[in-house]
């Protein structure tokens, strides 16, 4: 993130020419502080939140490509494969109140050295905030980054977050990761209130896919469409198909960020 100043006004500044940031610091506590982008309304409403850094290049970044998330009404920057595939699974599959990309800065103290951590994503559900970091499997279990994460679990606890390993091998999970793909194709589809009506009431109680369309008359993707806002649910692991079970509670296997299963993990230490 390179080094900072302070302004006049309070804000800190960045010097390091290849970010445009305006940066400030929001919380402090236990020798560790937040820092949120300048443009972020207020780090209690994550839903106003900004990236904390924004690259001058793509070259420079490293951003291999952006998601179009068509429930918050914008695109999702990514860093690398693995960001990519794990935004169009917060997309498709979270159910999230909200969720941000790079949302802030942790600057702590550890062993009399200054450092500086940018989590990855930020997810919201409820009470609950998840600070997330994605990592190849080979570097997130090193003895290294395992006291390394340790460290920010603890100092992101003090200001009320969880903490999640997010590890490739997880994201790239298939049939899952298969069928967030499948669904995506569709996220464009408009479906009347009408329509929408119809279905759910067909989904009362399990059903399978191609079932429900051919008693509703409703084309496949227009069903699948309301997975993406939470209205229907599918087993995320069962690859889709038209026997596929279909409802408007939640089934199968549940794995984070799942909402169920997000319920579940939210009274427990978040791995």
């Amino acid at each position: 993130m390179g080094t900072y100043f302070l302004h006049e006004d309070g804000d800190i500044l960045t010097e390091d020419a290849h970010w445009r940031c305006r940066l400030t610091s929001a919380v402090e506590h236990h020798c560790s502080r937040l820092i949120f982008a300048a443009d972020s309304s207020a780090a209690s409403d994550v839903s106003q939140l900004r990236r904390v850094r924004e690259p001058v290049s793509r070259s420079k970044a490293g951003i291999q490509g952006k998601v179009a998330d068509v429930i918050s009404g914008r695109s999702r920057h990514a860093e690398s494969q693995n960001e990519i595939k794990a935004w169009q699974i917060l997309t498709a599959t979270s159910r999230a109140d909200s969720w941000q990309e790079q949302p802030f800065t942790l600057e702590y103290h550890d062993g009399g050295a200054k450092h500086r951590y940018t989590p990855d994503a930020l997810v919201v559900r409820g009470s609950d905030r998840v600070v997330v970091e994605i990592k190849e499997d080979k570097d997130a279990e090193t003895p290294e980054a395992r006291a390394r994460f340790g460290i920010i679990r603890d100092r992101l606890a003090h200001h009320g977050y969880q903490f999640r390993l997010w590890k490739s091998s997880e994201i790239r999970a298939e049939p899952r990761l298969a069928n967030v793909g499948l669904i995506l194709r569709y996220r464009c589809v408009a479906v009347s209130p009408h329509e929408r009506a119809v279905i759910l009431q067909a989904a009362a109680s399990e059903i399978k896919l191609g079932s429900l369309c051919a008693s509703t008359g409703a084309p496949v993707q227009n069903v699948l469409r309301l997975l993406l806002d939470g209205s229907l649910h599918i087993d995320w692991w069962v690859p889709v198909v038209l026997s596929s079970m279909i409802s408007v509670n939640p089934i199968g296997r549940q794995e984070w960020p799942a909402p169920s299963a997000a319920a579940v993990e939210s009274s427990e230490d978040v791995r």
